[in-house]
This record gives structure tokens, C-alpha cells and sequence, in this order.
């Protein structure tokens, strides 16, 4: 996989440096050096191989690749640089040529967008893009198919104003997409999203534990953005129309559905049953239950603005008792929407998605009307 996209971005006719970001060093990266090595011996642009450096003050993560390679372009002064996220399975020149042609009409932000199966980007549905709608409703932000994508071309502009952003540089960790979503969006440059129509191939879940620190510097990524700048009404924001979704993606479920269930009542500590029964009445009740069977279909889409706006008030990353009923919250939405609106069918169900944004947006643009 590696081998394969680093010789699709050597080889494009566009590229003339492609970058590898190792988040240490070590015998993976000695490896990924040889294979670079012999890759570029067979095309026409160099290949460099570094170790990421320690930018931000969360944990280590993406978000220091990101930033150690925004750092290097800012002072290589490149027009244009293209981020991949190392994971694709079907990484190929259209990826490139489809962000550097709207570039070439004017875009200075192309991000990529991609169709995925109905209980995957979870994280996305749930979490970003619902706060997204509540804190900046009427902005483009709600709109972007994608915020969480790691795939994206920025122009010299943006990637030097990104290089010497305080908010980015400190998001070393999962949250560094949100970070960047919103840093873009205010910059005022104009933004294009590119539809990758066979979606972003890449390894599926077991349980949804696997993507916890994922979800929870996620959430707190997208909780810092309360308070910070609106995105201005007059950036200009276009995107590729929709195209068929590849039948195999309308029938993929994204993870194991009965083993993240027993996520639900395992390892409650005293702490986080004190946190779960301050929640609003609402919800306190039926989150306990939790601790001795499994109690999700509740969780439904207003059930779930609740959840995020305590959330809010007092979530705390590095709290334990917190970032295990986020994650628990989080859990019992999923499981909630995957046993109800994506079983009755793809369609159905994106639209039930795409329309809970819309109502999550209406109602905090009224409140703030209000």
C-alpha cells in the first residue's frame, strides 16, 4: 500500500517532491527510506523520508505530521501541497489531478470528499459536523461533506498562514483536521470540494473502541472551537455534484456491532457514574442503566444534542471519568442510528443523516436569533 501510493505521487506529471512523514524513527522508517529510495530511482520526482517533530502541546499524533510538513513547504515556499493520509487503499492520480484542476481554476483549498458506507465516518456524523452546525450554523463549515478528511490540497497562501497559526500548531494529536477545517474556512480563500466517486478504501473496525482517543480528541477539538471566529458569508465555496455510490459501499457495516455493545457496560468507575448522574434529567436515568445492561435506542438525534451540549458545559480531555462517558455517550448514539436508520436501507439513511445537521443548524440559528 505504501509502495503503491508513493509511486502514484511520484509519477503524476504535477508532483515534484513527494514527502513521507514517519511519526518516529526506528525499522518501519528504515524500511519506508529503502522503498523510497528504489521508487524514486524509477520516476521522475525525488522522494524524502523525516521524522515528524514535536510541534503541539497535546499528544503526538497526526497532527505533528501535518504540521512538520506545513512547516517544511512554508519555507520551501512550494505553490502547492498535497496531503494524503497514508491508510488508502485505492490511492490513485485522480486524487491529485482532481484537486490540482480546481486549483488551476482559481481554488486555493481543494478538499477531498468521498462517498462511505452508512455506519462508517461516525465520528464525522456524530460529533463534528453535528457541533459544527451548532456553533457556526449558516456558515459553510455544517456544509463540508468532510471536515475530519485528511485529504486535501492547499495553495502556498494558505499552507504559510496554516505554518504560523497558534490554534493549529498546538492540535498535535487527532484534532488537527477540525483545527484545520476552521482555520481554512476563515482565511477567506476560496474552497472546492473534489468527490472522489469510489469512496476512501481503507481498513474497517472491530469494535468501535478502536478509534476512542480518535473520537475523544476529536470531540475536544471541535468543543475548543466555541467562541472562536466566524467564517465570513462571502468566502467562496463550490463543490462537485453528487455521483453513484458504488453498490458495495451501500452494503458494508463499518464495525462489529454486538461486541461494541458490551463497550456499554463494562469498566464503569466511580467517578464516571458521578459525572453520568449529573447529566440532564433527560438523560442521567437511561446512561445509568448502562452499568447493568446495555440501553441505547434512547439516544436518539435530539436525545444526542443534549448529550452534546453537556458535553460542552463539561467535558474535560484528560478527565478519565469524562472522556469515558463521552466515549460511552458517543457509543450509545452509534448503536442507537445503526440499529434503527441504516437498517432501513443507504439512501434512507444518509438522508436521515444529512437532515439531522440541518435541524441541529435551524434550532441554533433560531437560538441565536433569539
Amino acid at each position: 500500500m505504501i509502495a503503491a501510493n508513493l509511486t502514484t505521487a511520484a509519477r503524476h506529471d504535477r508532483v515534484t517532491e513527494v514527502w513521507a512523514v514517519a511519526a518516529a524513527e526506528g525499522r518501519q522508517m528504515t524500511e519506508v527510506s529503502s522503498l523510497a529510495s528504489a521508487i524514486a530511482g524509477r520516476e521522475s520526482a525525488p522522494i524524502e523520508v523525516f521524522v515528524q517533530e514535536r510541534i503541539g502541546s497535546y499528544r503526538s499524533g497526526k497532527g505533528d505530521g501535518m504540521n512538520t510538513a506545513m512547516r517544511h513547504a512554508a519555507i520551501r515556499g512550494f505553490e502547492r501541497v498535497h496531503f494524503y493520509d497514508a491508510d488508502i487503499t485505492n490511492f490513485d492520480e485522480t486524487w491529485i489531478q482532481g484537486a490540482e484542476l480546481a486549483a488551476d481554476r482559481g481554488y486555493e483549498v481543494v478538499r477531498h470528499r468521498f462517498p462511505r458506507a452508512s455506519t462508517d465516518a461516525m465520528i464525522t456524523w456524530m460529533i463534528t459536523r453535528p457541533l459544527l452546525a451548532t456553533t457556526f450554523p449558516g456558515t459553510l463549515l455544517p456544509r463540508l461533506g468532510q471536515p475530519l478528511g485528511g485529504e486535501m490540497m492547499l495553495s502556498g497562501v494558505a499552507v504559510e498562514t496554516l505554518a504560523r497559526d497558534s490554534s493549529v500548531l498546538a492540535r498535535s494529536d487527532w484534532g488537527i483536521d477540525t483545527l484545520i477545517t476552521h482555520a481554512v474556512a476563515t482565511l477567506g480563500l476560496p474552497i472546492y470540494e473534489h468527490n472522489v466517486k469510489e469512496g476512501k478504501r481503507h481498513a474497517l473496525y472491530g469494535t468501535l473502541d478502536e478509534i476512542r482517543p480518535m473520537a475523544i480528541e476529536c470531540l475536544d477539538a471541535a468543543i475548543s472551537l466555541g467562541g472562536m471566529v466566524r467564517p465570513d458569508d462571502s468566502t467562496e465555496f463550490a463543490a462537485d455534484p453528487p455521483a453513484p455510490v458504488p453498490d458495495d459501499l451501500k452494503h458494508t457495516l463499518a464495525y462489529d456491532v454486538n461486541p461494541t455493545i458490551g463497550l456499554l457496560t463494562s469498566n464503569w468507575g466511580p467517578g464516571e457514574t458521578q459525572v453520568a448522574a449529573a447529566l440532564p434529567e433527560a438523560l442521567a436515568a437511561d446512561v445509568l442503566r448502562n452499568r447493568n445492561a446495555p440501553n441505547f435506542q434512547f439516544m436518539d438525534a435530539a436525545k444526542w444534542a443534549t448529550a452534546l451540549q453537556a458535553l460542552q458545559k463539561g467535558f474535560s480531555l484528560g478527565d478519565l471519568a469524562w472522556e469515558s462517558l463521552a466515549f460511552r455517550l458517543w457509543v450509545m448514539r452509534v448503536l442507537a442510528y445503526t440499529t434503527d436508520q441504516a437498517l432501513r436501507g443507504y439512501d434512507a439513511a444518509l438522508r436521515y443523516l444529512e437532515q439531522t445537521i440541518r435541524d441541529y443548524e435551524k434550532e441554533a440559528d433560531h437560538s441565536h436569533q433569539t
